[in-house]
């Protein structure tokens, strides 16, 4: 449980095992691509904060285009009467999507929603109600979300219509 009585967290880079603060990358690879990706936890003195680095290189050869890093919930996370996702972040101004997985298999359906990560650290609140069903990058048509609902995986993916680099800094995801 975080500080604040109101939110309970998903993840936290603080207290997430090193190297990667619990996040494995699928990349565009899967589907012939050739992006690239990595996850490093760092802890650096001018932020002040433990934070997962998401970072890497997006490209569009061989119908690319995304990097994605997930990580499992050490247990499945309750829904309950949560109606947003917050995240603490800052990144490069590029587009991103939070995914958020009811189940534990890695080809199933991911709750997306847009995300834009601004240069200086950033609490952002994505109401559960803009999360969107897809798979494989195709809309579903599922349920909506259920109070008796769990999270078993979170994830974070780079999209991008250009080639080029990709960093994000993640400190937490939490429900609220």
């Amino acid at each position: 449980m975080s500080a604040d009585s109101q939110t309970r967290d998903l993840w936290r880079a603080a207290t997430a095992p090193p190297p990667d603060g619990g996040w494995m990358g699928l990349h565009d690879q899967v589907m012939g691509g050739r992006s690239n990706g990595r996850a490093q936890l760092l802890s650096t003195h001018t932020d002040n904060l433990t934070h997962v680095q998401l970072s890497g290189q997006v490209s569009l050869d061989h119908g690319g285009g995304f990097a994605s890093f997930r990580c499992r919930l050490s247990a499945p996370q309750p829904l309950s009467q949560a109606g947003s996702v917050i995240l603490m972040l800052r990144g490069d101004g590029g587009s991103y999507k939070c995914c958020l997985h009811r189940r534990s298999e890695t080809d199933g359906v991911q709750w997306q929603a847009d995300v834009v990560a601004p240069p200086d650290w950033t609490t952002l609140a994505l109401p559960l109600s803009r999360f969107v069903a897809r798979r494989r990058g195709r809309e579903m048509h599922e349920q909506p979300w259920q109070p008796d609902d769990v999270i078993h995986q979170i994830g974070i993916m780079a999209v991008r219509s250009e080639p080029g680099p990709f960093q994000l800094h993640l400190a937490s995801i939490a429900l609220a």
